[in-house]
């Protein structure tokens, strides 16, 4: 997901993941703070965001892999 950049909105794709890990519902939007890759994670989890969601709620380094972006009106790419 080399392509996410710096305020993109994003969505979690699986509910229970988001809930259990971060706190965050499904429906939550939220916008990217930063993304990168750890260089030393040679899985497809090695490319990470830091995002901002509507509730104020942060999330740190969560795999970028768990997210889906969408548009302003809320629909995913």
């Amino acid at each position: 997901m080399s392509d996410l950049r710096k305020g993109q909105s994003l969505k979690p794709i699986h509910a229970d993941v988001a809930l259990r890990e971060w706190g965050v519902s499904c429906d939550s939007v939220g916008a990217i703070l930063c993304s990168y890759r750890v260089l030393i994670d040679p899985t497809h989890m090695a490319d990470r965001v830091d995002v901002l969601f509507d509730d104020g709620l942060t999330v740190w380094g969560a795999p970028a892999c768990e997210f889906v972006v969408v548009d302003e009106a809320g629909r995913k790419h």
